[in-house]
């Protein structure tokens, strides 16, 4: 079928429902949308002056921050406690201002009436009259008694303009990228609609302003005490490192550790030389021991000698120490060094005095000259003496300049450990100043920017209504109504398996359907009942006269799959019309002409095998076989194939099973090509007119619908001469 036509037929078949259904959603919408209550709405626009505001040194705020500040200034006139004070300030406009039976701009008086009505005595007696602001605090100490009071209930329950689900209407948004913010609010109190908006509008600039400078007060207070903390620190360790210092006697400890490893290799040096010297003496004095012999332990013993010598070392030690351990200016003018130079030099010459005495001896055994060998040895004896002494000055040097090494390692790794922890200390201190000087540039970018905080569209007293939407409500359900119909029909006619009509019988059973017959149960054309069964009786039959044979009887089976689909109802129809039409008919029924539970019925190959016809009787044109149930019975399959005609009578308000199609299947492949078809029982009038045309009474009304439902858009009933 055409989907356009299906569609038609569609709605057409559900067009009462259409009608009653959605007339009664409509009435029912009108009736109750007329206790609807008035609302009022009230507009206020703030300017915010974030995204053209600079900060004190002249750079732009950032597209994060213009975003932020707007979120937070939402989320404030949003927030529970904002809210909870607006309720509160409304409350005590209400009680001080409002009139039992006269508006005014604060509240109706229908509203004032109903909240006096709900609020105690005790809360009417702190109500002043006179002065709003008394009234205010006197609520708001009253609120702080207890925590399920009055004033608590007002917000926290579900009343009308105060509580908190009320206010969580106000709706509070930016207008764009733009500054500014736009304030709507809607209620059924012209008065109360406007001082809200202008309450929230008050506590959102004082809550804002007091949130940005006591964070930032915060913040500065925080940066201070951090500064001193890190003051005190900072202190703690440079005092630290100072006794440090002075403990140990550690002026410049890079300086020292540089000056004491010069002195280390320089030392090295003299101490290297020194023992060449050493040596180189003592080797001379060793050889010149051995040339002079006994000669020269004569000398050696002598007591003067010994003396002088000693003398030579005690000297040049002294000397040596002076220069090593004196810097070069002190050492310039030190008289103690000249002193001992000068005695040094006095005992050399008394030596050279001791060595012209010894004159005991002229030559050696060698023949060598004493004088010149005796000379000579007194000088070896000289430079040993002032080599070894030098020699233990350098040593001792050397073994204090260790000393100095091993204390001065462990200072350096303490030194260097102080000097990181007062680093350390420095850079936190130098952060907190920077942290607290940011604080304090922050603050007066927050003064410059709040600031700019102000109303450009004060919220005004509404003069209307904005009408209750009743109109809008009836359409909707209206509209509504109809989309739900179709769509529960529509849904059911893709689901639903019962066989109602043509086209989803065919496609349930696969079956063709030739016509379809009336119900009983339409009260409404009772009375023309029999005339349209006749016409739905003579569509069938002249739909079947192509199958009637001349020569022989013509064989018409009725079978059906459940008992009590009205197959002898239906015969006797089929048998009066082709009655008037001059044909006998002959109906042969189950139980009656033949047994369905008998061999003959069941081995039957062809009709006569369990039927025979009354000798009696004339040979019928046409016989009717009214088989027994397929569910109860089985069929002779042969004796069908061998029909002129196999008719499946089904209830068209039955449902058709899966296990219908499995008991049907075999048969129709047993049938092949003799003709099968379906016919439905107990259908709709509409349902039978689209295989008979219109059925009687046929009503300028029904005739129109009838013609729609078939899509004769422009049809015209009229005769043609």
């Amino acid at each position: 079928m055409d989907i356009t036509q299906f569609i038609a037929q569609f709605f057409y078949r559900i067009r009462y429902w259409l009608l009653w259904g959605s007339l009664l959603v409509t009435g029912l919408v009108i009736y109750f949308t007329q206790f609807l209550p008035f609302s009022y709405t009230v507009e206020s626009s703030l300017y915010a002056g974030v995204t053209n505001a600079t900060s004190i040194d002249g750079t732009t705020i950032s597209y994060t921050t213009i975003n932020s500040t707007f979120d937070n200034l939402i989320s404030i006139a949003k927030s529970h406690g904002t809210l909870e004070k607006v309720s509160l300030r409304l409350l005590a406009n209400a009680l001080t201002y409002g009139e039992e039976w006269k508006d005014n701009r604060y509240i109706q008086a229908k509203h004032y009436r109903q909240l006096l009505q709900m609020t105690p005595k005790e809360v009417l007696a702190l109500v002043d009259r006179k002065d709003i602001n008394k009234t205010t605090e006197a609520l708001k100490e009253y609120r702080k008694e207890s925590g399920n009071n009055f004033v608590y209930a007002m917000f926290n329950r579900p009343v009308a303009f105060y509580s908190a689900r009320a206010l969580d209407g106000i709706i509070v948004k930016r207008a764009g990228t733009s500054d500014i913010l736009d304030i709507t609010y809607t209620s059924a109190d012209p008065g109360i609609t406007q001082q809200t908006v202008s309450i929230l509008i008050d506590e959102l600039m004082k809550a804002y302003e007091v949130l940005r400078f006591k964070a930032t007060y915060d913040v500065i207070a925080y940066f201070e005490e951090q500064v001193r903390l890190a003051k005190i620190r900072l202190n703690e360790e440079e005092d630290d490192l100072m006794r440090y210092c002075v403990q140990e006697r550690i002026i410049n400890y890079t300086e020292e550790t540089e000056a004491l490893s010069v002195t280390r290799y320089q030392v090295d040096d003299r101490l290297e030389k020194a023992m060449r010297d050493y040596e180189s003496a003592v080797a001379l004095r060793k050889m010149l021991d051995e040339r002079m012999d006994i000669r020269a332990k004569i000398i050696r013993n002598n007591t003067n000698l010994l003396k002088e010598l000693d003398k030579v070392s005690t000297l040049n030690q002294s000397i040596m120490e002076q220069e090593i351990f004196i810097s070069d200016k002190v050492r310039s003018n030190s008289e103690q060094l000249k002193k001992d130079k000068q005695a040094l030099e006095k005992a050399e010459e008394s030596i050279g005095h001791i060595s012209d005495n010894l004159n005991e001896f002229n030559f050696t055994k060698e023949g060598v000259g004493i004088d010149e060998m005796v000379s000579e040895w007194l000088s070896a004896l000289v430079n040993e003496a002032k080599a070894n002494a030098e020699l233990k000055v350098l040593k001792d040097r050397q073994q204090e300049i260790f000393d100095q090494y091993s204390h001065m390692s462990p200072v350096g790794t303490q030194v260097t450990r102080k000097q990181r922890a007062i680093g350390i200390a420095e850079d936190n201190y130098r952060n907190q100043i920077r942290g607290l000087a940011e604080a304090n540039l922050r603050l007066k970018n927050i003064e410059m920017n709040t600031s700019n905080l102000q109303t450009i569209t004060d919220p005004s007293y509404p003069l209307t209504d904005n009408g209750r939407k009743r109109m809008l409500y009836i359409i909707m359900a209206f509209f509504g109504s109809l989309v739900f119909i179709t769509s529960y029909f529509l849904l059911i006619e893709l689901l639903d398996r019962t066989l109602r009509d043509a086209i989803r019988s065919k496609r349930l059973t696969g079956l063709s359907v030739i016509a379809a017959f009336n119900g009983t149960s339409n009260l409404k054309f009772r009375g023309f009942l029999k005339a349209c069964n006749r016409l739905a009786a003579a569509y069938c039959c002249r739909q079947m006269n192509t199958y009637l044979q001349e020569n022989r009887p013509t064989v018409v089976n009725l079978i059906s799959m459940e008992p009590g689909e009205g197959k002898s109802y239906l015969s006797k129809y089929f048998a009066d019309y082709w009655e008037t039409e001059g044909l006998r008919v002959r109906i042969v029924k189950a139980g009656v002409d033949f047994e369905a539970d008998s061999k003959q019925y069941v081995n039957a190959q062809q009709l006569s095998d369990f039927w025979h016809p009354n000798e009696a009787e004339q040979t019928p044109n046409i016989i009717l076989v009214e088989y027994p149930a397929v569910s109860r019975a089985s069929l002779p399959i042969t004796v069908l194939q061998k029909a002129d005609v196999n008719l499946l009578i089904a209830n068209a308000c039955r449902l058709w099973r899966v296990s219908d199609n499995t008991t049907l299947a075999p048969i129709k492949k047993a049938l092949g090509d003799t003709p099968f078809f379906l016919y439905l029982n107990n259908a709709d009038r509409e349902v039978v007119e689209s295989f008979t045309g219109e059925l009687p009474p046929q009503t300028p009304v029904h005739s129109f619908f009838s013609r729609l439902a078939q899509l004769g858009l422009t049809s015209k009933k009229a005769a043609v001469k």
